[in-house]
């Protein structure tokens, strides 16, 4: 699937923002030796859009299994049966949460909905990444 090649002018805001579904989002270009995303990928919605702020949303990338480091608890398996709109088996980087901008999420970005089993192992990693059991 691949990333849609739409004029911004012809975006919709139709989809109401939620917690697991699944969108393009462009993460632009990698600065040198930068340890992060660059270009398009898929991403999945890890907050409630409605308590955060206004117009905000936190997402937590997907990348290709070649890109898995073996080993690394922070990178959780997202098969096609998470969502079968994936067109493969993917990584979901739970160690790289960004908080963007819902208009750069529009319609013709959306992919489909996660599972809620596979979401609960994102949140395990996640919560173990941003070292939750320290603060209860």
């Amino acid at each position: 699937m691949p990333f849609p090649k739409v004029q911004p002018s012809k975006f919709t805001y139709q989809i109401s923002k939620e917690w697991g579904q699944i969108y393009w989002f462009d993460f632009g270009q990698a600065m040198s030796h930068q340890r992060t995303f660059a270009e398009p990928h898929p991403a999945v919605i890890i907050s409630n859009p409605k308590v955060t702020l206004p117009g905000t949303i936190l997402i937590v990338p997907f990348t290709s299994l070649e890109h898995k480091r073996p080993g690394y608890e922070f990178h959780v398996d997202i098969t096609k049966e998470d969502c079968a709109e994936l067109d493969k088996d993917s990584v979901a980087k739970v160690d790289q949460v960004y908080c963007v901008e819902e208009n750069l999420l529009p319609d013709q970005y959306f992919i489909g909905v996660l599972r809620r089993s596979a979401i609960k192992r994102m949140y395990s990693k996640l919560l173990k990444a941003l070292a939750f059991q320290n603060v209860i």
